[in-house]
């Protein structure tokens, strides 16, 4: 391996490390948002679950190739379907 290879290897293991670093806070911040939302409306528990369903999300991304954010929009609402449903399953237990 050349030394221009072994530098190019670098610079872009560098730059997807930069990258990701970058998308943690945003991620953070909408995963916090949610949470917030969830546990106003239904309580600290199903905060807790939700916020487990929007990293279950998070990992179910097909993440794109170019240097690109993933759709936090699209995760939030899959985490919010899941929510719709268990509250759907939860009403119809007793009822």
């Amino acid at each position: 391996m050349g030394e221009k290879e072994a530098i190019s290897r670098h610079r872009t293991a560098e730059d997807c490390i930069q990258f990701s670093a970058g998308l943690l806070p945003v991620a953070e911040r909408h995963l916090a948002a949610f949470a917030q939302a969830v546990n106003g409306f239904y309580g600290p528990e199903r905060a807790r679950q939700s916020a487990e369903d929007w990293l279950e999300e998070l990992e179910l991304v097909d993440w794109p190739e170019a240097e690109t954010a993933p759709d936090w929009l699209q995760i939030t609402v899959a985490a919010a379907a899941r929510l719709a449903d268990r509250i759907d399953i939860d009403l119809s237990q007793t009822a």
